[in-house]
């Protein structure tokens, strides 16, 4: 099993929380997480709520704390005494250690010298350390994610006005990719991005999948631009030989030896087929239609070997289903010959047989015959 994080209205971490409970992940190891927190006051709670129609859970953390700022280092002895599985232990630490050096960066100081303000609060630290025990309750083979919604606007935190996204923010999303920029207020919190970043979330093209179970994780404001919500999908690569994916897409600035030799490098490295069929594109010019169909499992790889043999900027990607017969290969000791057949048919007797073609070459060339020949005297005998 794997999941997706589709972050359609952002991420933070009490999102995360919210919708991998919603999404099924065990609960068990919850209550001993907020039992073992070192303040008696936390309170949380999690239940159903809807954004903009959509139902989902909503995850609440009442602590009062009041500003504490604390150095990394005083959040990784509170992380060692929390009952963690050492993943999700190793994730905690990888997502406070990857904020410590975001916030180094914006202050311009030393990660161990970093005072964390609302990221070192009580709530902050149950947000990552309760997603980090869920997902690792889910027990994911792998986690991906979409483009990260991030808003626009100013927050405000300790340090006064900050643009969104905070400057904190901003350097834990270099090299990821966002989007959202119109979206009202702030979409993607330091804790979520942090999240992301440990748990080393694919956001490159996944192959196909069936889909398992979904949940909601419900943020706490309800703008009204778009839902405040991101969506956990457990999912089940489509590996199975009979689930294929078929890849299309128009070619029209390609020669036909560019084309044919691509077909044929593509047959050779596993495509169950690949041809090219005549077509117009809008623009009246002729081009060729080169559909390719793979395993489930190979959809990325020959993604990336598509856009590189046909210099092509786009693919047009569906699943669907192979049927087959049944099929096995045998001798065939009634035509004389020894090729191979190949069975087309469901019962056992040799009714509906075809001759392997490969086999049926040599047996012509070895005694100076035609294919067809041979084949019309095994037809006979």
């Amino acid at each position: 099993m794997r999941i997706y994080l589709n972050l359609f209205g952002g991420v933070a971490g009490d999102m995360l929380v919210a919708g991998l409970l919603d999404a099924g992940a065990p609960q068990d190891g919850l209550q001993q997480l907020l039992d073992a927190l070192p303040q008696e006051e936390v309170q949380a709670s999690w239940e159903k709520a809807t954004r903009q129609g959509i139902a989902g859970t909503h995850f609440q953390v009442k602590i009062d704390e009041g500003h504490v700022h604390r150095h990394l280092s005083d959040v990784l002895a509170l992380l060692e005494d929390l009952p963690l599985s050492p993943r999700a232990f190793d994730w905690a630490v990888a997502a406070f250690t990857v904020l410590a050096d975001a916030e180094a960066k914006a202050h311009g100081c030393s990660a161990q010298s970093v005072h964390f303000h609302e990221v070192g609060a009580m709530d902050a630290i149950l947000d990552i350390s309760a997603a980090c025990l869920l997902m690792d309750a889910m027990d994911p083979q792998s986690i991906h994610a979409s483009s990260i919604a991030v808003g626009s606007g100013v927050v405000h935190c300790a340090h006064g006005a900050m643009p969104i996204p905070a400057p904190g923010t901003r350097y834990l999303l270099e090299g990821l990719p966002t989007c959202g920029f119109d979206l009202e207020g702030e979409r993607a919190t330091p804790t979520g991005v942090a999240l992301l970043r440990a748990w080393q979330v694919d956001f490159g093209t996944r192959s196909a999948a069936t889909c398992g179970k979904v949940g909601y994780g419900l943020g706490t404001r309800d703008p009204e631009d778009r839902a405040n919500l991101l969506r956990v999908e457990c999912e089940t690569a489509a590996v199975d030989a009979d689930w294929m994916v078929e890849l299309r897409s128009l070619i029209d600035d390609q020669s036909g030896e560019v084309i044919g030799h691509a077909m044929e490098q593509l047959r050779q490295e596993g495509a169950a087929e690949a041809y090219a069929m005549p077509a117009t594109t809008k623009k009246g010019r002729p081009a060729f239609e080169v559909v390719v169909q793979v395993v489930g499992a190979r959809q990325a790889e020959f993604e990336q070997r598509m856009y590189r043999l046909l210099g092509t900027l786009g693919l047009r990607v569906s699943l669907l289903q192979r049927s087959r017969r049944p099929r096995e290969v045998r001798e065939d000791a009634q035509s004389g010959y020894a090729w191979k057949m190949a069975v087309q048919g469901a019962d056992e007797t040799l009714t509906d047989l075809k001759p392997e073609f490969d086999r049926l070459a040599e047996v012509a060339e070895a005694q100076g015959k035609t294919p067809r020949e041979v084949l019309e005297e095994g037809k006979s005998s």
